[in-house]
C-alpha cells in the first residue's frame, strides 16, 4: 500500500464517529470541538460505511456525488481504474453525468510534510471540474487542481495519483471542496481515491513515483507503435498478437485493448463471426464497451506494393463506421470502405471479408484506418475489423478468394437462433470479386438420409450430391468419418453400426486440381422407414426437412401456436407444433417450398396431411424426382368471417387423405409448397404428415374438432379424400 498507517486512522475515525453522535445529543458544536483530532483527511480513502445518499467525512450539494458512486468494482465504464484499498467514488456511477453539484470535506489539520496525494480520473473539461484547498474561514482556495492528464483518449477514467504541496500552511485547520459545474456527457464528472496527508518524505516520493509509472503506462499512444514507411506490409494486421500492437489510437474512447478478443467468442451466446485467426477487434466487446462512444485507430504506415490490391474482414458498423486507406503523409481518406452487406438478424456482427482496388496508389506510402464515428447508443454503432492485408498481388487476391469461400462451405457449425451459414455463403457465393478464382466447392451436398437401424453402408450414401470446380461437376467423395452422439459410430465405412435410433453425422470430402472441400450431411436411423421423418414437426424445427427457397427463415417458420389473432380462429394444429407460412420471413405474396427426406411407402399405401392457406399444395416425388401426385388446398373460403360454423376457412388446416398404393414398396419424398395465387389470404400452413396406414383410413367418418372462431363452440373439420392433379392419377 502507498501510504502507511492508514488501519490506525480509520480506527480512529470510527471512534469519532461515535463522538460526533454523543456531542451532538449533548449539544455541542461538534466540527469545532473535533476537528483538530483528525490525523488524516476524514475518510479520504472511501472505506468508511456510507448510507442515505451521504458518507462519513464528506458533504454534498446539488445532484453529483450521490453515495451509489462509491464502488468497490476495478472498473468505470469497462475501463481499469487502480483504485487504491477497497472503495473509491465514481462520478460515472453517481448518477447522470450532465449533475453538477460540490462534495466538502471535513475540517482536519495540515499536518507531516503538508503534501497531500489523491487520485482523480475524467474531469475532461479542466475549467468546469476540479479540486481545491481552503483554510477554514477562508473562501480563497489555497491550490486548485484540475484532471490536466485526461485527454479523453488514453487516460479517461482512471485514477491517476496527484499531489499538492501546501508546506507553508502546515498546522492550518483546512479542508478539501470538489466542485462538479460541467452539464455535458463526456468525461463530465470526477472520479475520487485516496486523499492522504503525506506525513514523511518517503510517503511524498511514493505518490510521485506511482504518479510517474501510471503516466508512462497510460500515455502509451506509441508503445507497441513502430513502423517503418518503407515496409510492403503492416505490423498486427490480424490482432494475433491478442492487443492492439500495430495500431495507433488517434482519437475518442472506442478504441481500447480489450476490444481484441478471440475468434472463438460467441455473440448473442450462440453465434460466430467467422474471423480469421485466434483474434479479432471487435469494437463492442459484447458489451464491454458502450455504442455511443466513438474513435478511429490506424495501422502502421507501409508502401503499397503488390498489384495494389488490399483485403480484410469487417463485420457490424451500422451509421458512419468505414474503414479507409490514407495517404501516409498527407492523411488524406484516399478509398473509404463501408459495410454495405451489413443486415439483421442475417449478418450482423458477422466479420464478412471484403476486397479493395488501390491499384492507383501503388509505390505510394500509405495505412488502413478505422473509424466509429457514429455516437449512437444503440444500433450496431461500432465496428470489427480483421485480418488487413495488403500489396497483394492479383494471384495471391485469387488464392485468398477461393480460400475464403471454400472454408465458409466447409463450415458446419450454425447457431441454433439463426442460420447463419446459410447467409454467409450467399454473401461469398454473390460477392464481386476483383479477380477470377476457381474454387472447389460442395455447394450441391449429399442430402440427409433416412435407414432402417442395423449396419449400413455409409459409402453407398453420396450418389446424390456433386461438387463444382472451374464450371466442372465432380462427385469422386470420399467419407472421411462418422459420428453418433459426438463420439465416433463404430463399425467400418462399408458397415457402420446404426442399431441405436438417431442421427449419425457423416463427413466427407473431395480433392480436385489442389484443392480441397469437405462438409457433412445427416443419417437418420429409424425402425419404421414407412414413417415420415418430422412429419408433424414435433423437433419444434425443420429437422428433416430441406428448405427450397431462397430467403426462406427456417428458424422460426415452426410455431407452437394453436390459435390467431386473439386466440380466436384455430389453426387445428396437431401435436405442439406446425409449419406456419405466416413465419417464414417472406412476404406474403412470395411463394416457397420445403422437401421432405425419403419414406418407403408402406402399409395400406395411403398417406394424409393437415393443410390451410389459399395457397397451400403438397406434391409428391418418387425418389429419382419423377411427380407422382399433386394436391391443391380445396377448403379455403373468406366468407362469413370469423365463423368456421357458417363455411368460412382461412389459415385453418384440414386433414387431406390420399391413396398412392400404386407405389408401395417405393422410396417416395414430399414437397410442401406456398404456391403463387390472386388475392390476399396467399399463404399455406401445414402439420401431421403420416405417410403409413395399416389400413386406408374411414376418411368419411374421420373429422378434426376445433372451436368456431366466431361462437367458441365446438365443431369438426371433415377429412376428405385429395384430388391428385397429375394427369393419368
Amino acid at each position: 500500500m502507498l501510504i502507511s498507517g492508514r488501519r490506525a486512522v480509520r480506527v480512529l475515525l470510527s471512534w469519532l464517529c461515535v463522538l460526533l453522535v454523543a456531542a451532538e445529543c449533548c449539544g455541542q458544536s461538534v466540527r469545532a470541538a473535533l476537528a483538530p483530532a483528525y490525523a488524516d483527511v476524514p475518510n479520504g480513502d472511501f472505506e468508511l460505511a456510507h448510507e442515505s445518499g451521504e458518507w462519513v467525512g464528506w458533504t454534498r450539494s446539488e445532484g453529483a456525488f450521490h453515495a451509489r458512486g462509491l464502488k468497490s468494482s476495478d472498473t468505470i465504464d469497462g475501463v481499469q481504474v487502480e483504485k487504491s484499498g477497497s472503495t473509491f467514488f465514481s462520478g460515472y456511477d453517481a448518477g447522470q453525468p450532465s449533475m453538477r453539484g460540490t462534495l466538502t470535506s471535513d475540517v482536519f489539520p495540515l499536518t507531516g510534510t503538508g503534501v497531500i496525494s489523491f487520485m482523480m480520473g475524467a474531469g475532461l473539461n479542466k475549467n468546469l471540474v476540479y479540486v481545491e484547498f481552503f483554510q477554514e474561514g477562508s473562501e480563497t482556495p489555497l491550490a486548485r487542481v484540475s484532471n490536466t492528464d485526461c485527454d479523453g483518449v488514453f487516460i479517461t477514467e482512471q485514477l491517476i495519483t496527484r499531489t499538492v504541496d501546501l508546506s507553508r500552511f502546515i498546522g492550518k485547520q483546512i479542508y478539501i471542496k470538489v466542485t462538479d459545474l460541467d452539464s455535458g456527457k463526456d468525461l463530465s464528472y470526477a472520479n475520487l481515491d485516496n486523499f492522504h496527508v503525506c506525513r514523511t518524505q518517503a510517503e511524498v516520493n511514493a505518490a510521485q513515483a506511482q504518479r510517474a509509472r501510471q503516466l508512462r503506462e497510460y500515455r502509451r499512444g506509441g508503445q507497441n507503435f513502430t513502423e517503418n514507411p518503407a515496409s510492403t506490409a503492416i505490423v498486427n494486421g490480424g490482432f494475433e498478437t491478442g492487443d492492439l500492437t500495430g495500431w495507433k489510437v488517434l482519437e475518442g474512447r472506442a478504441i481500447r485493448e480489450n476490444c481484441v478478443v478471440p475468434t472463438s467468442q460467441y455473440y448473442w451466446e450462440d453465434r460466430m463471426v467467422y474471423g480469421e485467426g485466434g483474434y479479432y477487434f471487435d469494437g463492442n466487446n459484447n458489451g464491454a464497451v458502450r455504442e455511443s462512444l466513438t474513435g478511429a485507430m490506424r495501422s502502421t504506415r507501409f508502401t503499397l506494393a503488390g498489384d495494389g490490391l488490399i483485403s480484410f474482414m469487417m463485420g457490424c458498423g451500422n451509421g458512419d463506421c468505414y474503414v479507409a486507406l490514407c495517404d501516409g503523409n498527407t492523411n488524406e481518406e484516399l478509398i473509404v470502405r463501408r459495410n454495405e452487406a451489413f443486415s439483421d438478424p442475417a449478418l450482423p456482427l458477422t466479420l464478412l471479408r471484403v476486397y479493395m482496388d488501390a491499384s492507383a496508389y501503388l509505390g505510394r506510402v500509405v495505412y488502413m484506418k478505422v473509424v466509429n464515428n457514429n455516437p449512437a447508443a444503440t444500433g450496431f454503432a461500432f465496428l470489427n475489423v480483421d485480418d488487413f492485408r495488403v500489396s497483394l498481388t492479383r494471384e495471391e487476391v485469387a488464392a485468398l478468394e477461393a480460400e475464403q469461400i471454400e472454408s465458409v462451405y466447409a463450415q458446419t457449425y450454425s447457431s441454433a437462433s439463426y442460420d447463419d451459414l446459410a447467409a454467409l455463403r450467399d454473401y461469398y457465393d454473390n460477392y464481386p470479386y476483383p479477380v477470377p478464382m476457381k474454387p472447389l466447392l460442395i455447394r450441391d451436398g449429399v442430402k440427409d438420409k433416412v435407414v432402417e437401424c442395423g449396419k449400413v453402408d455409409v459409402t453407398a450414401l453420396l450418389g446424390d450430391g456433386c461438387a463444382s470446380y472451374d464450371g466442372q461437376s465432380l462427385t469422386d467423395f470420399r467419407v472421411t468419418g462418422v459420428t453418433f452422439g459426438g463420439k465416433p459410430a463404430q463399425g467400418e465405412l462399408t458397415a457402420v453400426d446404426m442399431s441405436v435410433p438417431g442421427q449419425y453425422q457423416v463427413r466427407y470430402e473431395i480433392d480436385h486440381a489442389g484443392r480441397h472441400a469437405a462438409s457433412s450431411f445427416t443419417v437418420f436411423a429409424v425402425t419404421d422407414r414407412g414413417q415420415l421423418l418430422n412429419g408433424g414437426f414435433e423437433t419444434g424445427d425443420l429437422t428433416g426437412w430441406t428448405v427450397l427457397t431462397k430467403d426462406f427463415n427456417r428458424n422460426t417458420a415452426v410455431v407452437s401456436a394453436t390459435s390467431y389473432w386473439g386466440d380466436a380462429l384455430p389453426y387445428n394444429q396437431a401435436g405442439d407444433y406446425h409449419l406456419n407460412g405466416w413465419n417464414t420471413g417472406l412476404a406474403e405474396a412470395d411463394t416457397w417450398s420445403v422437401q421432405s427426406s425419403t419414406f418407403r411407402l408402406s402399409g395400406s399405401g395411403f398417406i394424409s396431411w393437415r393443410m390451410g392457406g389459399k395457397a397451400a399444395a403438397v406434391r409428391v416425388y418418387r425418389a429419382n424426382g419423377t411427380q407422382i401426385a399433386y394436391v391443391r388446398q380445396t377448403r379455403f373460403n373468406d366468407a362469413n368471417f370469423p365463423y368456421l360454423a357458417r363455411g368460412g376457412s382461412w389459415a385453418d388446416m384440414g386433414t387431406y387423405v390420399l391413396d398412392l398404393s400404386a407405389y408401395l414398396g417405393e422410396d417416395l419424398y414430399i414437397v410442401l409448397q406456398d404456391e403463387a395465387v390472386d388475392g390476399g389470404w396467399a399463404n399455406a400452413f401445414f402439420d401431421e404428415i403420416i405417410t403409413r396406414y395399416d389400413t386406408p383410413p374411414d376418411v368419411a367418418h374421420m373429422a378434426d374438432r376445433v372451436n368456431d372462431g366466431g361462437t367458441r363452440a365446438g365443431i369438426t373439420i371433415p377429412w376428405r379424400m385429395a384430388v391428385n392433379l397429375v394427369s393419368g392419377h
